[in-house]
């Protein structure tokens, strides 16, 4: 089902920093899935783009292939809430490739079993 990891960009109104440490974060908890970057210079190579602390999606420029998230976090622990809400995504990659029985991206086979059961 997929031919690459999924490019994801995550973007932050005002603290930069906060948008780097969800990049660093999903790129560690879903590196077979997912490539994550924090740095906005290059509006054409994300897939998806997820605002942090938004409560709509920022009128920002993005190619016409790029979908749009918007992420608003709780103040308290929103390290919590940016774990849940990326390994949901990662969740959401594994399912559709479970779907169609193929391995995440690079990978030459499934991590599963593919044998048909019987009875």
């Amino acid at each position: 089902m997929y031919k690459r990891r999924a490019r994801v960009l995550f973007w932050h109104p005002t603290d930069p920093a906060k948008a780097r440490y969800a990049a660093t974060l999903a790129g560690s908890l879903g590196a077979d899935w997912l490539e994550a970057r924090a740095d906005a210079t290059d509006r054409a190579w994300p897939d998806l783009l997820i605002a942090l602390d938004c409560h709509t999606l920022p009128e920002i420029p993005r190619a016409e292939h790029t979908q749009g998230k918007y992420w608003s976090l709780p103040q308290d622990q929103w390290e919590v809430a940016l774990r849940a809400r990326i390994l949901s995504v990662i969740g959401g990659f594994r399912l559709l490739a479970r779907m169609d029985r193929s391995p995440a991206p690079g990978h030459a086979t499934a991590r599963f079993d593919k044998t048909p059961r019987l009875g």
